[in-house]
């Protein structure tokens, strides 16, 4: 029975997480339709006139790219924004989407993002040409809580009926093989 309603539970979570993230991608596509790139850039959601200040390869092949402010305004500085570590963000030229990026690193004066550079794709960046960049809907906090989500639900054969303990333990934690072995050992005083 409280198997029953454990998945039911779950299975209604997972119905209201993909609502969210099905409104959340909306939201931001709805901005990127409705919205002026300045008023973007108020929102703190978008940063526009952004330059190449250098490339190079960081861990598993991904290449790093920071931007900074045009470079005719001296000591330039970004301005306020929401971004952070870990967003996930569109980089746009005049035209269209060049590519997804996670932002590894921002400061008042930059920001670094890191994109897969597979075989199929090369991202040739201009360091004359002006850019922007634009928060993305995060998949990653989506899958993880999906996945969070789906942990909750018993394992079919392995727990009683009614058991409260959930999928997380493993079902071989159901019969240790050595569990005997070590309540013989203990009784044989070793």
């Amino acid at each position: 029975m409280a198997s029953a309603a454990v998945e039911s539970f779950v299975t209604k979570q997972l119905d209201l997480l993909e609502l969210e993230r099905d409104a959340e991608v909306e939201e931001r596509r709805s901005w990127q339709e409705n919205i002026s790139l300045k008023e973007l850039q108020s929102r703190g959601v978008c940063l526009l006139k952004l330059q190449v200040s250098s490339q190079r390869t960081g861990l598993y092949g991904r290449l790093l790219v920071t931007l900074e402010p045009r470079r005719c305004v001296a000591a330039a500085v970004l301005p306020s924004n929401s971004f952070t570590s870990g967003d996930i963000v569109g980089l746009y030229d005049e035209g269209s989407q060049l590519a997804t990026g996670i932002l590894t690193r921002i400061t008042q004066r930059s920001v670094t993002v890191a994109f897969d550079e597979s075989q199929d794709f090369q991202l040739s960046l201009d360091r004359e040409q002006t850019y922007r960049l634009l928060k993305l809907a995060n998949d990653v906090t989506y899958k993880r809580l999906k996945k969070a989500a789906a942990v909750l639900q018993p394992w079919p054969g392995c727990l009683p009926e009614g058991s409260r303990l959930l999928r997380a333990v493993p079902e071989r934690a159901c019969h240790h093989p050595r569990a005997s072995w070590h309540r013989e050992d203990h009784h044989r005083g070793r």
